[in-house]
């Protein structure tokens, strides 16, 4: 008896398509080798293990860095890329495998059934894998702009803004060396910062310092010359209606370039990057990562508290001493409210560092990693930053070993205030050069140079 080349040796009879089919689901090439097909199984096989080397790759820092990566613009896009690439891999072997088999056995639906089922599968868990992935793409090139605070474009000026004359980039820092951080928060529409806090990380020895400036400081010397005689968070907006004269220029990039430098001037340390929260934006972050954990040190009552909801909620914000779980809204109101008696803004500014710190040891948890997707696009319409998103990984992995212990943290308010007019507070200019050569040594711009002028009327 003469074999036709296609039909099955005694061997190979009754090796069923829909189970080659499944084992190509499992791993691309199991299929074509359960058939006997060796050098096809290679084929599949090796670039999904190539596939498999690059995940274990990225991982060799764990989990936690590893989702950092993704709030990198070109890592999220690669992302994409691959999973795609594997999806139509794995459908091409699966459909391969079992038209493999069809000839070793009689068709029946139950195969073709099997093998619709693990496409659709294929079909459905890529797509959706890629989707997520493209609105964290998408996300992170709304949330990573460099080019707010680092340059002034001529060709984005409105009519009567000007580029400054003088206008330098903010520093970048040296590599292994001391990177620093302006975070801001208050109104996207407008330039308003409600939330001014310095936040500075030291490699070499792995400390962070944050410095809080609160928002009624005025009377402070600027960094061009003159005394700004109002509050520090209407300085930005002052700049960007043409109020105050600036060597930035005169634009709403001109107003935060001079702000982020006219901070750094008063705390005595480069800035090199800043971050732009709106109040909404914060809401959705601490949603996002199923709320929050604080201690609140002190009794709030503040029964003019707005919930910034039109009036659906009404005033008054009330919270006892002691741990608390807040959600998103009730975290907003324990880091804006500001009118409990002897609280003010220093109180505030004192809950927003914790909060800070508490986020930060929250996101560093294994547990949280399946919430940083969804958290980068919740909030990338609400934050702005101009730091580097392919360095977001590494200094989350040089910053995970960051003790409390290590954290120093201050609010520029009495020793460092005095009261002013106008519902106002000045600062002591040398105790706050002091204070910035005490944390920043040598880095510090006040190392060396005589204490500066007191300002305060």
């Amino acid at each position: 008896m003469i074999l036709d080349k296609n039909t099955p040796s005694a061997r190979d009879r009754g090796r069923s398509p829909s189970l080659a089919a499944s084992f190509s689901f499992l791993w691309p090439g199991l299929g074509q080798l359960y058939v006997g097909n060796r050098r096809l199984a290679a084929l599949f096989a090796v670039p999904a293990l190539l596939i498999l080397l690059i995940l274990a790759y990225q991982l060799r820092q764990g989990v936690v860095v590893f989702a950092a990566r993704f709030a990198d613009p070109a890592f999220s896009l690669a992302a994409i890329v691959v999973v795609v690439a594997a999806g139509v891999w794995r459908l091409t072997s699966v459909v391969h495998a079992f038209r493999a088999g069809e000839h070793l056995k009689t068709r029946r639906v139950i195969d073709r059934a099997v093998v619709v089922a693990l496409a659709a599968v294929i079909v459905i868990s890529h797509l959706g894998v890629g989707g997520l992935l493209l609105v964290t793409y998408n996300a992170d090139t709304a949330v990573f702009n460099p080019d707010i605070g680092r340059a002034l474009p001529t060709d984005s000026l409105a009519p009567g803004e000007t580029p400054g004359p003088t206008f330098a980039p903010l520093p970048t820092p040296v590599p292994g060396g001391r990177v620093t951080i302006l975070l801001i928060a208050g109104s996207t529409q407008g330039a308003l910062y409600d939330s001014i806090m310095v936040v500075s990380y030291d490699p070499k020895t792995n400390s962070v310092q944050m410095v809080s400036v609160p928002r009624d400081t005025g009377y402070f010397p600027l960094y061009f010359g003159g005394v700004f005689p109002y509050k520090i968070n209407y300085l930005a907006e002052s700049v960007g209606n043409g109020v105050l004269k600036s060597p930035e220029g005169k634009s709403r990039a001109a107003g935060l370039t001079t702000f982020i430098k006219e901070v750094s001037y008063l705390v005595g340390i480069p800035i090199n990057y800043y971050a732009n929260m709106d109040v909404n934006g914060f809401v959705k972050m601490i949603d996002a990562v199923g709320g929050i954990d604080v201690v609140n040190p002190k009794a709030i009552t503040d029964p003019t508290y707005d919930w910034l909801d039109n009036g659906r909620t009404p005033y008054g914000f009330y919270l006892s001493a002691g741990p608390h779980a807040l959600n998103g809204k009730q975290a907003l109101a324990y880091v804006r409210s500001r009118h409990t008696f002897g609280d003010y803004d220093w109180g505030r500014d004192s809950r927003q560092q914790e909060v800070l710190v508490d986020l930060l040891h929250k996101m560093a948890q294994p547990s949280e990693i399946p919430a940083i997707p969804g958290l980068i696009s919740t909030i990338g319409s609400s934050i702005s930053t101009d730091f580097p998103a392919n360095q977001v990984a590494d200094y989350v992995a040089m910053g995970q070993s960051v003790s409390s212990g290590d954290i120093k943290h201050v609010v520029l308010g009495p020793p460092y205030e005095i009261p002013a007019p106008a519902a106002m507070y000045c600062l002591l200019n040398d105790k706050l050069a002091a204070l910035s050569i005490g944390w920043f040594g040598t880095e510090s711009t006040w190392y060396g140079k005589p204490a500066p002028a007191i300002t305060c009327p």
